[in-house]
């Protein structure tokens, strides 16, 4: 019976739905996160006859049946989250597009939207797994403040009044499709084919860094609960459909006794 394959992948379809909501809840208070949402597609359909009555005649519809729905893939929202103040000189959130830029001890680049920066024991600016904030800058152990522009530049001040010194520009970089980053868990993404080349962000082009703040999750309990809901109730009917088309195999079992 056709229903009981087109349900059952309903169910496979809502469930996947209920595992990435349960996992935009997990991380609400995880810094930098960005939801996701998955994206549903139609299976193919079988034509069960043309529109055709006679050869003067058509019939304005087709007769065809679905096969049911598949998951076609999970889109990311970058919207900015919550820009909540941390109270430490290192902390950097980016209010507008863009992420950081971060290299591995491979050499390779990875991408966060989490400003949680340290630094590490050679003296250099870190994020909280050790990774390298590129380019590669260095805070002196003996400078009084270290001020960080909306346009990533860091500066250091020296007790005795010497004046500024510029350290060096944080990389910020955003990407002609961000939804075709990998997500690789940490916090960090790498680009793809599909999200092409990093394509590097300036002040000009729109970027704010805030100095002192990080960026929240942008995951709204509400409307989480909200789709949870919907996509619990659309699983609820898909089983009835299996229930009901259980039911109509047994009947059409015992007729033919």
């Amino acid at each position: 019976m056709k229903a009981l394959f087109t349900a059952a992948t309903g169910m496979t379809a809502q469930q996947q739905q209920i595992d990435t909501i349960a996992n935009n809840l997990a991380n609400i208070s995880t810094t930098g996160f960005k939801k996701t949402r998955v994206a549903f597609e139609d299976l193919v359909y079988q034509s069960k006859g043309t529109g055709e009555i006679s050869q003067e005649t058509q019939r304005p519809t087709q007769l065809e049946i679905g096969s049911g729905v598949r998951v076609m893939g999970t889109q990311r929202d970058y919207s900015t989250g919550n820009i909540v103040a941390s109270g430490n000189p290192l902390d950097v959130a980016i209010t507008s597009r863009g992420m950081f830029v971060l290299e591995t001890p491979e050499g390779e680049e990875r991408y966060t939207r989490n400003g949680v920066f340290h630094v590490n024991v050679d003296g250099e600016l870190v994020n909280q797994s050790g990774l390298r904030v590129n380019p590669g800058i260095e805070i002196p152990s003996d400078a009084m403040e270290i001020s960080i522009a909306e346009d990533g530049s860091v500066k250091a001040t020296y007790e005795g009044g010497d004046g500024e010194v510029t350290l060096g520009t944080i990389d910020v970089v955003d990407f002609g499709n961000p939804n075709g980053l990998r997500a690789l868990g940490g916090n960090l993404y790498m680009s793809t084919p599909e999200s092409g080349e990093p394509i590097p962000i300036e002040a000009d082009d729109g970027l704010v860094i805030k100095q002192g703040f990080i960026e929240g999750s942008n995951v709204d309990v509400a409307e989480e609960l909200v789709n949870m809901i919907m996509a619990q109730r659309a699983f609820e009917m898909t089983s009835k459909v299996v229930e009901t088309a259980d039911e109509t195999m047994k009947m059409v079992n015992n007729l033919k006794r």
